[in-house]
Order: C-alpha cells, then structure tokens, then sequence
C-alpha cells in the first residue's frame, strides 16, 4: 500500500482548536498541502512508524497524555517503540496534533511556526 504521506502534509483534527490554528498558519503563507484527518482516515503502523522516524521524537512524545483512555490504561506502563505504533494504531485519539510530514522529516505543529523548521 502507497503511503498515505504526499509532498507536504498536515495530520488534523478539525475540532482541536492548535490543529485548526497549524491549518490557518499554512493557508496564511500560502503553503500547499494535503489534509489527513487521521481519525477519519487512520494511518497504518507503517505510516505511525514513518511518523516517528522522521519527526526524530521519542515515540512517547507523540502521545496525548491527558487523555482518558491514557490516564486509565497506560499511564503507570513503559512502553516500547512498538507497543506505542500499536497503542496510537488502536487509539488515534492519543496522537498529537498537528504534525506537517515532508517526504523526509515531520515536525508536531504546536506552535504553528515550528512548520518553517521543516520547510
């Protein structure tokens, strides 16, 4: 399967106020780019594997710690790189948001010009 990943990307969640804010901050300079609402269109474990790899986070990092699901299942846990490909895989919600992905890197959008690093 092709990645879902094209030249430039924005993964979003159009009712997180900092992804609508990434969003806007594209639009404003102009940059084109492909939208991913990832929670609608859910990425494979290649693409959150992908995600982590270019983005050069520990994997932990890309996880929304004040979430529910978190604070109740696996909060106390260490979790391996694998285990947290398989948790955001099983949780799309725990995934930070935005991230802007080019073919080589990926960088978590908060705050929007963190975008211009990648660029």
């Amino acid at each position: 399967m092709e990645s879902k990943f094209k030249k430039y990307t924005l993964l979003h969640n159009p009712r997180c106020r900092k992804s609508r804010e990434g969003l806007e901050y594209l639009i404003s300079k102009e940059i084109e780019f492909e939208t991913i609402l990832y929670l609608k269109n859910r990425l494979n474990k290649k693409e959150i594997e992908s995600l982590i790899n270019k983005s050069g986070l520990d994997p932990m990092d890309l996880i929304r710690k004040q979430e529910k699901v978190w604070k109740e299942l696996y909060k106390s846990k260490k979790l391996s790189k694998n285990q947290v490909i398989q948790l955001i895989f099983d949780h799309p919600t725990l995934l930070h948001r935005p991230f802007f992905i080019t073919k080589t890197k990926a960088v978590l959008a908060k705050p929007p010009q963190n975008i211009l690093e990648i660029l």
